[in-house]
């Protein structure tokens, strides 16, 4: 096994953790048995929307730790697109006012990426405000390209982990380099974040 898979490996199990985790938000054990089914038949999209739609419909909470995994996790699996309303519009979790913020697309307009990257990729990259800290404003964004049709791009092309004026360098994580660059950049918004 090379290093790449053997790095491939220990993502996709630690990935596994999260999931079967955000499964057991879900009380009733036949709704987490299905969602936890789904990831070991690799049918992590549907699973993903299972767990999205029993935790509106039956009006669960969810914390912000979770909701940020989620949103990473909906990410991963190319499913943010379709479950990112519903993954904001769940229910806040008890423990208070949320630190981790995920935004919804287009409720933050997108940046330049010129504006926060000193060596931004060409092609008109935006950065697109993700999940951000309400303490210390510290903001996980996706890169994306403008489309020739004046969209942003389905995919990200990198996350990038950035202060409000640049009081620390950013961070970026490039899907090219890594298949869980999206989890390793909200683990630099946690390590990051100096509120909790």
């Amino acid at each position: 096994m090379t290093p790449a898979d053997g790095r491939r490996v220990r993502a996709y199990a630690a990935e596994g953790a999260v999931w079967a985790r955000l499964a057991a938000l879900l009380p009733g054990a036949d709704d987490a048995d299905e969602v936890r089914g789904c990831w070991e038949i690799g049918e992590q999209e549907a699973g993903l929307e299972v767990l999205v739609g029993r935790l509106l419909e039956q009006e669960l909470a969810v914390g912000d730790t979770a909701r940020a995994e989620l949103a990473v996790m909906a990410e991963q699996w190319g499913v943010w697109d379709r479950l990112g309303t519903g993954i904001v519009a769940c229910l806040p979790g008890p423990a208070g006012p949320a630190r981790l913020r995920v935004h919804e697309d287009g409720a933050e307009p997108p940046v330049p990426a010129r504006s926060v990257l000193e060596d931004p990729a060409p092609g008109g990259l935006v950065l697109v405000p993700w999940v951000s800290c309400a303490g210390c404003g510290l903001v996980l964004a996706r890169a994306h390209v403008y489309e020739e049709w004046e969209e942003l791009s389905y995919l990200a092309e990198a996350y990038v982990v950035h202060a409000p004026g640049a009081s620390r360098p950013p961070r970026v994580f490039a899907r090219s380099e890594a298949d869980d660059a999206a989890w390793s950049a909200l683990a630099a918004l946690r390590e990051g974040c100096g509120c909790g």
